[in-house]
């Protein structure tokens, strides 16, 4: 079994390389150059080779021909990917590939499904998720004034990626004043835009994978009780309610998902309740704190697609972030820069007590004796790469 994996490296294509090759695989990475022009080399020690995807020859003939080179080269069993345009690319080009390499990933049509965020509210109402009171703003606002005042602030989110110019991914207004005044300020929206009350409160998340036989397997949920920046802060994992689990079975269903797949839901505890929020047919920002938990991900993504393998996952009892985003909450903190989409809402004396003890008490997604040159190699890209910004 010689596993690829496409994609930026970072805790998703590391945290592949890493399941992969603890399972004896050898692992072939095709590394995607996308924002700094000297991004530094992948490494770790179950790296057993890569090459160099540039920026420039993402989605053109010149891409293709790379990676199938590579492909070859590496004798390649397979290929998955993190990015969802990267999988259309592949999917659309299938038959550019050599025969033997098997394709990872969902089929295009599902991809375009699930981007649409307002397509994913209609199946949820139909499987019985509870959703939070939806709008779906357009250039013409005379409907924004039936909005109830009771349901602001807002939280806005792009129904499709690329259908709103300036381009954005979530913004908060507080009135309808400054809902029509951002909606002013946009060129194009080809698509709705999702407008839904803004909650401060935690979320969970439900990882799986859909086999391509229909099969549910590896479902299990976990706790977001600290968010920064609107993403995940702070994971552990949590018991998942029969109910809940098999609407989620419904929904992937729907869409006859294959692959791993992440849910996203808000929890109200007060009203107890859980409110869908999106789900991702892909690896993503908690494949790696997961991993740290002890579930596996990247295999449960191989196995999905017929792939053998000995998933020993063993969820742990324990709390995963990144020292990384810690040091950069504690800076933020400090500086007064933090935001209402930064989780929970607290004193920064409380803050900052509870960012240091993390730092040394929670387990980092990244750092680990097993792979060491691994860890360091992305402290080192990810250092470079701020320096190169600047």
């Amino acid at each position: 079994m010689y596993p690829v994996i496409i994609g930026q490296f970072g805790p998703p294509t590391l945290t592949c390389i890493r399941s992969w090759g603890r399972q004896g695989f050898p692992v072939g990475m095709v590394m995607v150059c996308m924002k700094y022009p000297r991004e530094s080399n992948p490494s770790s020690k179950y790296l057993t080779n890569f090459t160099i995807l540039p920026s420039e020859k993402l989605h053109t003939p010149e891409g293709i021909q790379v990676i199938c080179e590579f492909l070859k080269r590496f004798q390649a069993t397979g290929i998955t990917c993190v990015a969802e345009n990267i999988a259309c690319w592949i999917h659309d080009n299938k038959h550019l590939f050599p025969p033997e390499v098997a394709l990872w990933i969902p089929h295009s049509k599902t991809i375009h499904e699930l981007n649409s965020k307002q397509k994913q509210i209609e199946v949820a109402h139909t499987v019985g998720f509870k959703v939070l009171p939806t709008h779906y703003i357009e250039k013409e606002v005379s409907h924004i004034h039936s909005i109830p005042g009771g349901q602001f602030p807002l939280c806005l989110r792009p129904s499709e990626p690329k259908t709103v110019e300036p381009s954005f991914k979530v913004k908060l207004v507080s009135s309808q004043k400054d809902l029509m005044s951002f909606i002013g300020t946009l060129h194009k929206i080809e698509k709705p835009i999702i407008a839904q009350p803004f909650l401060n409160k935690p979320n969970l998340v439900v990882h799986g994978a859909r086999t391509v036989t229909g099969s549910t397997i590896g479902m299990q949920a976990f706790l977001v009780e600290r968010k920064f920046e609107g993403v995940t802060l702070t994971i552990r994992p949590t018991q998942l309610d029969t109910d809940l689990q098999n609407k989620c079975i419904d929904f992937v269903n729907h869409f006859n998902i294959t692959g791993n797949y992440h849910f996203e839901f808000l929890i109200d505890q007060k009203n107890d309740a859980v409110y869908f929020l999106e789900l991702n047919n892909r690896l993503g920002g908690t494949t790696a704190k997961v991993y740290a938990c002890g579930y596996d991900e990247p295999l449960f993504a191989l196995q999905a697609y017929g792939v053998e393998g000995n998933n020993q996952s063993k969820v742990n009892d324990v709390t995963v972030s990144s020292k990384r985003a810690l040091l950069k909450y504690l800076i933020y903190t400090l500086k007064g820069k933090l935001t209402p989409f930064d989780y929970p809402s607290e004193c920064n004396l409380t803050r900052l007590a509870k960012t240091i003890y993390g730092f040394f008490r929670y387990k980092d997604d990244v750092f680990t004796l097993h792979d060491l040159r691994g860890s360091f190699a992305l402290y080192w890209s990810n250092l470079k790469n701020k320096l190169s910004s600047q």
